[in-house]
């Protein structure tokens, strides 16, 4: 709820972001709680969930929606399978009914689109060819949506 923030770009969030946690794929809780990993990220109520994240009372669609209504993209790369595309895509879509809440358009489609295609409104999403992080051609993807949503607020 930090006015300072306008808009949020999310790239390979993965699990710890917009991953849905319960499809336990990729980098899964049980990975990012280990002892030996980001133990200085994470709560450590956090790890209590490894071993059956279905139990976990919160979700990434909850973390995304509460974002809303500020602009929120999330960037990723279909061969990053650490990060799990999918799963933040799905995060996406179920955090689409609370952007419509505020009036704000979400994920348009429950069809994860192919890699280069912007999908979405105020929370987007895209998938570039390749693996973890952003590329050049990103860059491109993040200025259309910075535009969008940047300049229509002035």
């Amino acid at each position: 709820r930090d006015p300072r923030f306008a808009l949020v770009i999310a790239s390979c969030s993965g699990e710890g972001g917009a991953a849905v946690a319960r499809r336990n794929y990729g980098e899964t809780l049980a990975h990012m709680s280990h002892p030996t990993r980001y133990q200085y990220q994470f709560a450590a109520n956090y790890g209590k969930w490894a071993a059956n994240p279905a139990e976990w009372p919160v979700e990434a669609n909850l973390l995304v929606a509460l974002l809303a209504p500020r602009p929120l993209l999330l960037q990723t790369g279909n061969t990053d399978i650490w990060s799990d595309p999918t799963g933040e895509f799905l995060a996406a879509v179920s955090a689409t009914s609370v952007y419509r809440l505020f009036g704000k358009e979400g994920m348009e489609t429950e069809q994860m689109p192919q890699a280069g295609l912007l999908v979405g409104g105020t929370l987007g999403y895209y998938m570039h060819a390749g693996g973890h992080g952003t590329i050049p051609s990103d860059w491109e993807v993040f200025l259309q949506f910075m535009e969008r949503h940047l300049m229509a607020a002035k």
